[in-house]
């Protein structure tokens, strides 16, 4: 998912995504392509790595997490306190569809796993992970997120960075690495949702993944909570991806945030209790 308020390092795959799908339209072999083992590896778990616990650099991370809790009108975005209940949530989602191999990163800096997670992600071409891929893990290493905040998925070391204590948005993630790992070329699918406009659609996508698994697994307030929690981050980065072409992008992420608020606000108002099973006679 990408996050219209983090630095502008997130741009930066979009020359290399032309350049790179230029190459894996080739018909020759190409280290784009993804590499397939003679046979299925065994089937592993989902793994969670939790950081040690900073005051200092959480405190600093907290302060500079003040406009985006303004925006999402949330304290517990970005609060580098995440409860082991929203772990869970993340942990279920992708368990319950059977995706494997996935790092939980729970307010974690690990740059040194990240890039070894890199080389070792044989799911996706050493072309798409040592180009696109290279730049997202770069950028990880350098705005850290357990200063600069922002909960996403990295689909070229498949890792989810958790900052912030909210169901929905950890589901959101887990939802996009489902997304990535069923797809036939995961490293073109997931280098052209690094385009502005074009990812809108994978976000689009993953939010309404989350819709349907909270109303089948989920009660009442997870139900509404998800709606007033991802329609204006879904608003926001439509608002961001437009002013990534236009003037003054950070109007129109604030802008499409409110809209979501809104839109929010009325989708999660019309949901009604599930009616209670009819027992059988």
């Amino acid at each position: 998912m990408k996050n219209p308020f983090k630095p502008c390092w997130t741009l930066a795959p979009v020359a290399l995504v032309a350049v790179s799908a230029a190459q894996a339209a080739a018909q020759a072999p190409s280290p784009f392509a993804s590499v397939e083992p003679p046979e299925p590896p065994p089937q592993q778990a989902v793994q969670v790595e939790r950081g040690r616990p900073r005051p200092v650099i959480d405190g600093v991370g907290r302060v500079l997490s003040i406009p985006a809790k303004v925006v999402f009108w949330d304290r517990r975005v970005d609060s580098h306190e995440v409860s082991p209940q929203t772990e869970e949530k993340a942990v279920e989602f992708l368990e319950a569809h059977d995706v494997d191999e996935v790092m939980v990163r729970v307010n974690q800096y690990d740059p040194l796993g990240e890039w070894r997670r890199l080389r070792e992600n044989d799911e996706l071409g050493a072309g798409w992970r040592y180009t696109v891929g290279s730049v997202y893990t770069l950028g990880y290493t350098l705005f850290p997120g357990r200063v600069f905040g922002g909960d996403w998925y990295n689909p070229f070391t498949n890792s989810m960075h958790l900052y912030s204590d909210i169901p929905a948005l950890a589901m959101e993630q887990a939802a996009y690495a489902k997304d990535v790992r069923q797809r036939e070329t995961p490293g073109v699918y997931a280098s052209t949702n690094a385009l502005p406009i074009v990812g809108l659609l994978q976000d689009t996508r993953t939010k309404d993944e989350v819709y349907r698994y909270v109303d089948a697994n989920g009660d009442l307030s997870e139900r509404k909570e998800a709606r007033r929690v991802l329609e204006p981050r879904l608003g926001a980065q439509i608002g961001g991806d437009i002013g990534s072409v236009a003037p003054g992008r950070g109007l129109w992420a604030l802008g499409g945030a409110v809209f979501g608020h809104f839109t929010g606000g009325i989708r999660a108002s019309v949901i009604e209790p599930a009616e209670p099973a009819k027992p059988t006679e």
